[in-house]
Parts: C-alpha cells; sequence; structure tokens
C-alpha cells in the first residue's frame, strides 16, 4: 500500500537522505534504511512476519515493510569530509567560531506537527496526564572525539537517533566529566533507550547529560514542545 503522505524533510541532502510517512500500512521501503518510531503508540516492521517498533525508538531495516501513524526513514551515504560537506549545507555552527569550542554543527530544524503523548507512559511517571506536543527534528555533526557539552536544561522531551558513526549518550552526577555514571552507546540506527526527563511544575528536568562523539558523527534530535 503506499503512504498517505510521503514527505521529504527539509535537511535531507547527500549527508543523510530524510523523509517521514505518515498514516502507512504495509508500505515496503526499498534498500537499508534507518526508520524511527516518532509516535507515541507502536508501528510495525518486518517482512514475512511482523514485529512492533514501540514509540520513541529505531531500528534498521533492509527492503522492509512498515505500518504507523509517523516514521523517520534515513539512509546514509559513505561521504568523506562530513564535516565540509555540512558546512557548504549551511549548517550552522551551535557554539559560534573559536578553537576552544567543540564542534557542534545543527541542520535546519523542521516543524512536523501535533503528536499526543500519554506522559505517565512515555516518562515512566504515574499520575501525568495526555498532552499534545509539537514534534521538532533536526540533524547535528560532531567530529570524532568531541564532548558536545554537559547541561541538563531543555524546556521539550527530546530522544536521539543515531544516523552514521558511534556515539554516546552520557549521564553525570555533577557538571563535570569525572562524574560519569551512565555511557549508553550508539550505533547506526540505536536511539537512547528511553527519554529520560521527568515533568516538574517548572518544566521538564533532565539529569546532567551530553552527547560525545567517538567518530565523526551525525545523528537525529527529535524535540517533544508541550502545546
Amino acid at each position: 500500500m503506499q503512504a498517505s503522505t510521503q514527505e521529504l524533510l527539509s535537511f535531507s541532502s547527500p549527508l543523510a537522505y530524510a523523509e517521514i510517512l505518515r498514516s502507512v500500512t504495509d508500505y515496503v521501503i526499498p534498500g537499508r534504511n534507518i526508520v524511527v518510531n516518532m509516535s507515541a503508540s507502536d508501528a510495525w516492521v518486518g517482512a514475512q512476519q511482523s514485529s512492533a517498533l514501540p514509540p520513541f525508538s529505531s531500528t534498521i531495516l533492509v527492503d522492509g515493510r512498515v505500518s504507523g501513524h509517523l516514521l523517520g526513514v534515513f539512509s546514509v551515504q559513505d561521504i568523506p569530509e562530513q564535516e565540509h560537506l555540512a558546512r557548504n549545507l549551511g549548517w550552522t555552527d551551535f557554539y559560534g567560531p573559536g578553537e576552544d569550542h567543540p564542534v557542534l554543527l545543527k541542520s535546519v530544524q523542521q516543524s512536523l506537527g501535533a503528536v499526543e503523548i500519554d506522559k505517565a507512559q512515555a516518562l515512566h511517571s504515574p499520575g501525568l496526564g495526555v498532552g499534545d506536543f509539537e514534534l521538532k527534528a533536526n540533524l547535528w555533526f560532531s567530529p570524532a572525539g568531541t564532548d558536545c557539552g554537559i547541561h541538563n536544561e531543555h524546556p521539550f522531551i527530546e530522544i536521539h537517533t543515531q544516523i552514521s558513526g558511534i556515539g554516546r549518550m552520557q549521564k553525570f552526577t555533577a557538571k563535570d566529566q569525572t562524574a560519569l555514571y551512565e555511557d549508553q552507546i550508539l550505533a547506526p540506527g540505536a536511539t537512547n533507550p528511553v527519554p529520560f526527563c521527568t515533568q516538574q511544575p517548572a518544566g521538564f528536568l533532565y539529569p546532567w547529560h551530553q552527547y560525545k562523539a567517538d567518530t565523526d558523527c551525525i545523528w537525529l534530535a527529535l524535540e517533544y514542545h508541550q502545546i
């Protein structure tokens, strides 16, 4: 069957082909692709037999068949000098110029519409209600060996999916590289296991955390902004 909506994303480029599928049933995606379930309900992936792809998770499919409400599809070519190409594409330097800053390049960001989320289920926090969120997506790049910066503030629910290279999502007890307490390895097609914030009256609360690039890396950031 065909997708109800198949849309090429604004940050799709030779660095990473990127599109979204909306409301698809038994839709065949040719070739090898990373598939991300961006919705708050199960998607289904497979070939002869399908299995559930939980909300906010991802996998790699080869000539696979998918069903779901909102799916991201990404494929990557082996391209040298990714940083040079990202800069030529107009990706912005998050920290600005300067040798004392890590290289962290951000693609344009695109709004993908509204997503309804049961926060108690998504954040594993009983007592939270259901809410509508605007989903925004963009890609990031950092070269090998980059510590992207320890922080603990986001006004949204965020997840990351590795597109190329090997990276890490790291958590700390303090804003200090020596205070590491969790080190999640992210290979292409992997998403950090669950959204790891909680919601407080003042907003979303995160532990100190950072993304770290072991190799040259491209990764996807999904931001869910409460409406």
